[in-house]
């Protein structure tokens, strides 16, 4: 049989009782303590700090995404102030050429008028050489002042054995009708001048109808 063997010291007064090495010492207890106490104590901390990134994570993506709102509903603003800007824009930039238009036209009409059409009809008078018959009308007043220019170029085509060129009392001046064995033309300066006036003043009225409506419904 097999005892444990206690050592005491006989030179202590006899009221401590021996130590059991297999236990800690008071000091190895309290600094088993302390370290628990500061383990816990960090862990705490990067708990406390963990929520807290996770907070602020949350929060600024919250905040990004009232950012985000608040930049979409403005560039939608500015997308829709700069078309109606471009709108109002353009009518003014079609206003000012109409009214350029109505002023300047009757005069470039009385100028060039003439000048188109001889012009005109020498193109299609070329386009028409080696047809059977190529007939030419023109007002009195443009026969007059560009017909000896148009014999000497169907001369020059070799076409002035088929030309028959007259005067037509209903044709104003700077018109022209013209008929060969492939083609036609009803040709006036003044006529195309109409047109565009015409077009430009449809475009400008429908420019400002636009633009009545969203002042009506109070859009920018």
């Amino acid at each position: 049989m097999i005892t444990t063997l206690k050592l005491q010291n006989f030179d202590e007064d006899g009221k401590s009782k021996p130590q059991d090495p297999a236990l800690p010492t008071p000091e190895e207890i309290e600094a088993k303590i302390k370290k628990a106490h500061k383990q816990g104590h960090i862990e705490g901390y990067l708990a406390g700090a963990d929520a807290g990134r996770a907070e602020m994570h949350q929060t600024m993506q919250a905040e990004h995404a009232v950012m985000a709102e608040k930049l979409a509903q403005e560039l939608a603003r500015l997308s829709q102030a700069m078309q109606a800007h471009q709108e109002a824009l353009m009518a003014q930039i079609v206003g000012f050429t109409l009214q350029t238009c109505e002023i300047v036209l009757p005069e470039v009409i009385e100028r060039l008028s003439t000048a188109r059409v001889k012009k005109t009809v020498t193109q299609s008078l070329k386009m028409a050489i080696g047809s059977s018959q190529i007939k030419v009308r023109l007002s009195p007043a443009t026969l007059d002042q560009i017909g000896p220019d148009l014999r000497q170029r169907a001369v020059y085509y070799k076409c002035d054995g088929v030309l028959d060129l007259r005067a037509d009392a209903d044709l104003p001046d700077g018109d022209a009708r013209m008929e060969w064995d492939h083609g036609s033309l009803d040709y006036g300066f003044k006529k195309i001048c109409d047109r565009l006036l015409a077009e430009l003043r449809d475009t400008h009225a429908r420019a400002l109808t636009a633009q009545k409506e969203k002042d009506g419904n109070g859009q920018a």
